[in-house]
């Protein structure tokens, strides 16, 4: 009489480990576009940063916040900001260029991007502040 053999099982056995590290991978690495966009710029007497939640962005609500910063690093909160953001024209398609004011919350600037198309986007910046008005220019490729 032969022993039973135990050579089938063992593959099953590697092949279901094999399942598991791989669901945990995927599950470990969140989204695809989890990770956002973060740019930071000096200008005259401030410190600058822009940050996209989702980069690239998609097409839908993309939520941007600017937080900015006086030289001792302490949060400026009697600026204006607005967000202009474009795609660049092409022939035979009507613009689409948009403007929105980011209100203060929560100690930075926010507003959210209605990206309507994939495709090259600008997106600039504009910080008033008193007389003097700085700017901060980014392209992305929305998604």
């Amino acid at each position: 009489m032969s022993s039973p053999s135990r050579g089938p099982r063992r593959p099953a056995f590697f092949l279901s480990r094999g399942v598991l590290v791989l669901i945990l991978f995927l599950l470990s690495s969140g989204p695809a576009n989890g990770r956002g966009l973060e740019i930071k710029k000096s200008l005259e007497d401030l410190e600058v940063t822009v940050r996209l939640e989702k980069h690239p962005p998609v097409q839908g609500d993309n939520p941007l916040e600017v937080e900015i910063k006086d030289r001792q690093g302490k949060p400026v909160v009697d600026a204006r900001v607005s967000v202009n953001y474009y795609m660049p024209p092409m022939p035979r398609m009507a613009p689409m260029n948009y403007k929105t004011d980011a209100p203060f919350s929560r100690g930075k600037y926010r507003m959210t991007m209605n990206i309507i198309m994939s495709g090259p986007w600008v997106i600039r910046v504009l910080i008033t502040r008193g007389a003097n008005t700085s700017l901060v220019k980014f392209n992305v490729d929305a998604q």
